[in-house]
């Protein structure tokens, strides 16, 4: 079984100049947790996750506060963690382009590639999606419910 025996041909993409509310939006019309960020040459130039997503939201934060009465020697502060509400962290970073939250390192693989050269690079890598690219043009993507798919699904 081949890459392109098993990838979804209709892929949902992104663009870098896109927003995080944006992304978030198409993940959630779409039932997906991650797509690749192309050009308009459909080549590959990131890929983004629900991950990088969440990553990006702040919902910790540090204060500094000045402890009272003050020393003779000098100011004495304390450090206060403090959490923000989910949808505030959201507000913050909703308008943040995908190119500064994007994996730029993308790894990907050709259509003609075996399905266990595909689940091999997804574990050596730890990822659950990988661009099928042929010719430095997006054909594809592989998840690894694809796979799963490809081995209960009568071989071509």
């Amino acid at each position: 079984m081949l890459a392109k025996d098993i990838m979804t041909k209709d892929v949902v993409t992104l663009s870098a100049n896109e927003t995080i509310k944006e992304a978030t939006k198409k993940f959630a019309e779409h039932n997906i947790s991650g797509s690749p960020v192309v050009d308009k040459n459909n080549q590959i130039i990131g890929i983004l996750s629900e991950s990088d997503i969440l990553a990006a939201l702040k919902t910790h934060y540090k204060e500094l506060k000045m402890v009272y009465p003050s020393t003779i020697i000098g100011v004495h502060f304390i450090e206060l963690s403090k959490q923000k509400e989910l949808f505030a962290a959201f507000k913050e970073v909703g308008d943040t382009t995908i190119s500064d939250v994007m994996q730029k390192k993308v790894f990907s693989v050709a259509s003609n590639e075996p399905v266990e050269a595909v689940i091999k690079r997804m574990n050596e890598n730890n990822i659950n999606r990988i661009p099928v690219v042929d010719n430095k043009k997006l054909k594809g993507i592989i998840t690894r419910g694809d796979i799963i798919k490809g081995l209960y699904s009568p071989g071509p």
